[in-house]
């Protein structure tokens, strides 16, 4: 099957992976700041996109078989079957953060030693970066995906959860409340996400990196964070890394 904008349809297919608040379905339509961010762009390049809600797996069956022009967002670390080229920016990044209950000693991340002799939940199908897998001073409690993590941590299953810091507070079993609980600051780990097309739709990902650069120039980008998470990028980034200063490449201002 033809890639639609190759076809002469101008609608951009892409699908994505459930992840609250970037990019979620509850049968009113596809919403989020990814979402947000993606359609804006799209549309103010002159194309229309649409977005498909399914499994990460499933949804590169489809780009092999012609289904959707490409993935709203994933890690430059996936590695994928068909050819497809990543947008210039990072989308949304994974902010990583350690959760734990108040009576735990240490108050901040102070690198692997933060963590010595505890249990931390392992759930199956997420990935984790290496300086939590590999870490031989914590033991992995494994657990299926659709597992309470925080229910076991404030149940002393486990002493670590690592969670992504916007779903932890904006996802569907977000911490309205403390209930015993604390995040350690600043992030264990923050990796970007990137958008990616067939590696043969050059010129609407070339359009979508220009207009992105524009969104972030002209305050766009801002208020759509701060529609979705009440931060601005610059104020999300200061509040993750638990300093004064963003921690991400200025050249690349979208944490």
């Amino acid at each position: 099957m033809p890639d639609a904008v190759a076809a002469g349809d101008n609608t951009l297919r892409l699908c994505f992976s459930r992840w609250e608040p970037y990019a979620y379905d509850d049968g009113a339509g596809p919403t989020g700041l990814a979402i947000d961010i993606a359609r804006q762009a799209f549309e103010t390049s002159g194309y229309r996109v649409s977005f498909t809600q399914m499994p990460h797996s499933r949804c590169h069956f489809g780009i092999r078989y012609g289904v959707y022009d490409g993935v709203l967002y994933e890690s430059l670390n996936e590695k994928t079957v068909e050819p497809l080229t990543a947008s210039h920016f990072g989308l949304i990044s994974r902010v990583l953060v350690a959760v734990v209950r108040e009576s735990y000693p240490k108050t901040a991340y102070h690198g692997p030693s933060t963590f010595e002799g505890a249990n931390w939940l392992h759930v199956a199908g997420d990935d984790y970066p290496d300086n939590i897998v590999n870490n031989p001073d914590m033991y992995s409690v494994d657990v299926g995906e659709n597992a309470h993590g925080l229910l076991m941590l404030r149940r002393n299953y486990v002493d670590v959860v690592f969670r992504d810091l916007a779903s932890l507070h904006f996802g569907a079993d977000a911490v309205r409340e403390p209930a015993g609980l604390k995040t350690l600051l600043p992030a264990v780990d923050i990796e970007p996400f990137y958008l990616r097309l067939k590696t043969s739709l050059s010129a609407p990902l070339a359009d979508y990196d220009k207009t992105i650069n524009t969104m972030i120039a002209d305050g766009t980008i801002d208020r759509l964070y701060y529609k979705h998470l009440g931060f601005n990028q610059i104020a999300f980034s200061r509040y993750f890394s638990g300093s004064s200063q963003p921690v991400l490449p200025l050249e690349r201002l979208m944490p």
